[in-house]
């Protein structure tokens, strides 16, 4: 019975701790899609793991400088940079983030409207959560 006993408040204080997590996961999501929409490049540069990996959605792979540059650049300008349908999964110090991402903007005079599937997987440090891999999948528009 003991046993039981502790099984329970064990299983609560899991249950527990990992929402605060998500929460925190998914806000780190919502600042950096942000910055990238104010083509903020220096405060984003704090949100990407320094070994950033993303794999594009015409399966080219792009580096945290690549994106930071892509930010900054005069050649694209976005109306919107955002993520919804987002979930989250935690599995210890690791984080991995779906959801549906839209942009919509202009690149190199060039009008565009996508909608990505992404799966970001984000990991804790002491200074925060960084995202360290990205996919995109492209999706037709809703």
């Amino acid at each position: 019975m003991l046993y039981l006993i502790f099984l329970l408040v064990d299983v609560t204080l899991k249950v527990t701790s990992s929402p605060p997590d998500s929460i925190q996961v998914k806000k780190a999501d919502m600042e950096l899609n942000q910055l990238i929409l104010e083509k903020d490049a220096k405060h984003a540069a704090g949100f990407y793991a320094d070994d950033f990996i993303l794999t594009t959605s015409s399966g080219k792979t792009k580096y945290k400088q690549t994106i930071l540059d892509e930010i900054a650049s005069k050649d694209l300008a976005l109306d919107v940079n955002e993520t919804s349908n987002v979930e989250v999964r935690m599995f210890g110090s690791t984080a991995v983030l779906t959801g549906t991402l839209h942009q919509k903007g202009v690149y190199r005079g060039k009008e565009f409207d996508v909608w990505m599937l992404v799966t970001d997987t984000w990991v804790e440090t002491s200074s925060g959560w960084k995202i360290l891999s990205g996919h995109a999948s492209s999706q037709p528009k809703n």
